[in-house]
């Protein structure tokens, strides 16, 4: 009779392990503000997300990942002015 190797308390050899899997695929979240790459748009007349958007990703549609990443700072996506410092996540 083979010997079967240790296991836990409360597992049996037919139970799977309620530990879960490491998939490896998990990444540690980290604010954009604490992105090495992320970068600083100072705001001119004239400036609109969607502008600043196109300038930096080639997409005036993701606005909105520019509007989260500044919410401390602004309240409306539409009103930005000059002078403000957005970060470019």
């Amino acid at each position: 009779m083979a010997h079967e190797p240790e296991r836990p308390a409360g597992e049996s050899a037919g139970q799977a392990s309620t530990q879960p899997a490491d998939r490896g695929d998990t990444k540690p979240q980290t604010s954009p503000a604490e992105n090495p790459y992320a970068q600083y748009h100072v705001v001119e007349k004239g400036d609109t997300l969607s502008k600043i958007a196109k300038q930096y990703y080639g997409d005036a549609g993701l606005y909105p990942q520019i509007f989260e990443a500044n919410r401390n700072i602004l309240s409306d996506p539409n009103k930005i002015y000059p002078g403000q410092k957005l970060l470019i996540p």
